[in-house]
């Protein structure tokens, strides 16, 4: 039988304001950002609302950070309204996603695993953050279990998918199988990965082109064995390269739609401010 789809599960969403406690470089180009704040536990804002305490159960949750626009201090921030985050029209907030790596309750304690290349937001941010400056975080909105039953896990990324692996690989059960395929343009974004004995880990260094990071995924996997019977398969990365993976995994391979788990992180040329579209929107913050 193949591995179940993963539930949505949504949960409550809540602003925390938060600050940093720590800074650390786990490789030359990504540093980890620790987070911490009263409001990672339950609490009641100035408005009223009642906002229930972190949690992130599943390896892929993530959470948004806010930002202010150029020439202003500080973020606009969603509206909570009825258990709804929604935004004024026009001033739709600058969020960028990014992976919870790690979350201690009883120390009161998030890990974010932020690359520094670039010059967006949330770049910039990390290479300039101090300890104690503060930061809006939103979410996670929702979660994903993991299928029950699974006997192989094969992970497929890029750069950008390293923290939800390294989290993946930090929680299997000791005796897991399976693979993980990560493309990365240098060795200097080779991260220390802690997996079982049985679960090996491939660095695959191509540069960071569409069609190049596609052969390199879908050639890694030619030769590999891949049962469709209790088989989970999680891909991670640039909106397209995701999309032609899984039509590689599901149309040539034969995995079922349901056992692979997909996610586009981030799209190729799209990482400025928010179209006056997006600005004008009225949605929800997940």
């Amino acid at each position: 039988m193949p591995a179940a789809a993963r539930p949505v599960c949504l949960m409550p969403v809540g602003i925390r304001s938060l600050e940093v406690a720590r800074l650390a470089d786990v490789t030359p180009v990504m540093r980890r950002i620790t987070l911490t704040g009263a409001e990672l536990k339950e609490f009641t804002g100035s408005n009223g609302n009642f906002t229930a305490e972190f949690l992130s159960p599943n390896f892929d949750d993530d959470v948004r950070l806010l930002f202010p626009y150029p020439g202003e201090d500080t973020p606009v921030l969603p509206v909570i309204e009825n258990g709804r985050v929604t935004f004024a029209p026009g001033r739709r907030p600058i969020a960028r996603a990014y992976t919870v790596r790690r979350f201690d309750s009883g120390a009161g304690e998030l890990d974010l695993d932020i690359i520094l290349h670039g010059d967006g937001y949330a770049s910039t941010w990390a290479k300039t953050v101090a300890i104690g400056d503060p930061i809006p975080v939103v979410g996670p909105g929702k979660t994903l279990p993991l299928p029950k039953d699974v006997n192989r896990s094969v992970l497929l990324g890029d750069d950008t998918a390293i923290p939800a692996i390294a989290r993946f690989l930090e929680e299997l059960a000791p005796n897991s199988e399976g693979e993980a395929f990560i493309t990365v343009p240098n060795g200097d974004y080779i991260y220390p990965l802690t997996s079982p004995d049985l679960f090996e880990v491939h660095w695959l260094v191509a540069e960071p082109s569409k069609e190049k990071t596609e052969r390199t995924l879908c050639a890694a996997l030619q030769d590999r064995d891949l049962p469709a019977e209790n088989l989970f398969v999680w891909v991670a990365g640039e909106q397209s390269e995701v999309q032609a993976t899984r039509r590689y995994l599901v149309n040539e391979r034969g995995i079922p739609r349901q056992a692979v788990s997909f996610t586009g992180y981030w799209r190729r040329g799209h990482c400025g401010l928010p179209t006056p579209e997006q600005a004008d929107r009225s949605d929800s913050i997940h």
